[in-house]
């Protein structure tokens, strides 16, 4: 299930109702939802409730800022939790090997959230989102073994490499292969970039500072000359390939997100949504 937690708060529109304002009554949520919230976060109060107008979910927000987000029968699929310490007993009902690969390579690391989605009837893949400094995300199957995000485990296609080694000078330091196949990789700048299976980039995500000029150089000229006449003072800080070409999402202050054809001919400028 994928809902933005701000879309929903925030667009009375897509709920039925919003509990917390004043009280919050539990009872809204389903049985199996109240007794993960009793057994992993009993001492925390839940401030608000979000049930969505499909009853495809249900989102519930702790005192301390920790997001769940349950399925339509109460079962857990997200836990962010923001920069809070993840409850003892929660990472016990993850498979074992989750844990033991926690403990062997990441021991310091803080997680800032954990997902569990189902791939067809019997594929359960879990991934753990890191804070900084680590800021990668890993991936495990049902069983608990590690969809391996070591570069020295993975081959990249040719064709990413290649995109890599013309565009980029940071050295590549992880890479995690999704369960749809598509190849996520961090550089040592920080810079991020997913590639599908076959190595074509889909998009490329820059933390703090500008997509380097050699990558810049291979986007249409019409999408660099709009740029650069009216948004000289800002970069790219993420550029992702869509089915009408591409999507661009510059840097604070503005925070604005473009839309370019595949010419590279603007088609429209709005503010970002992130």
């Amino acid at each position: 299930m994928k809902r933005s937690f701000l879309k929903v708060l925030f667009l009375g529109a897509a709920c039925t109702y919003l509990v917390g304002c004043n009280t919050v009554d539990q009872s809204k949520l389903p049985r199996e939802a109240n007794e993960f919230i009793s057994s992993h976060f009993s001492q925390i109060p839940v401030t608000q409730i979000v049930d969505t107008i499909t009853q495809m979910g249900y989102t519930a927000v702790l005192e301390n800022g920790t997001i769940i987000e349950f399925d339509e029968t109460g079962d857990w699929e997200e836990v962010n939790f923001k920069k809070n310490s993840v409850p003892t007993s929660l990472i016990g009902t993850l498979p074992e090997g989750i844990a033991a690969h926690l403990t062997e390579y990441y021991p310091e690391a803080s997680i800032k959230k954990i997902t569990k989605k189902a791939y067809g009837r019997n594929n359960l893949i879990y991934r753990l989102s890191f804070n900084k400094p680590n800021n990668i995300e890993l991936s495990f199957t049902k069983d608990g073994e590690v969809i391996s995000n070591n570069p020295e485990d993975q081959r990249l296609p040719s064709l990413a490499k290649r995109f890599i080694e013309n565009q980029f000078s940071a050295e590549v330091t992880a890479i995690n292969t999704d369960v749809d196949g598509d190849i996520e990789v961090v550089l040592e700048d920080k810079t991020e970039i997913v590639f599908d299976r076959k190595g074509n980039w889909i998009s490329v995500k820059s933390k703090k500072k500008a997509l380097p000029e050699n990558f810049l150089n291979q986007l249409p000229s019409a999408m660099n000359k709009y740029m650069a006449a009216k948004h000289p003072e800002q970069f790219i800080k993420k550029i992702e390939k869509k089915g009408y070409g591409f999507q661009v999402k510059l840097n604070k202050p503005k925070e604005l997100e473009l839309s370019f054809t595949k010419n590279g001919i603007l088609i429209k400028e709005e503010a970002g949504n992130e």
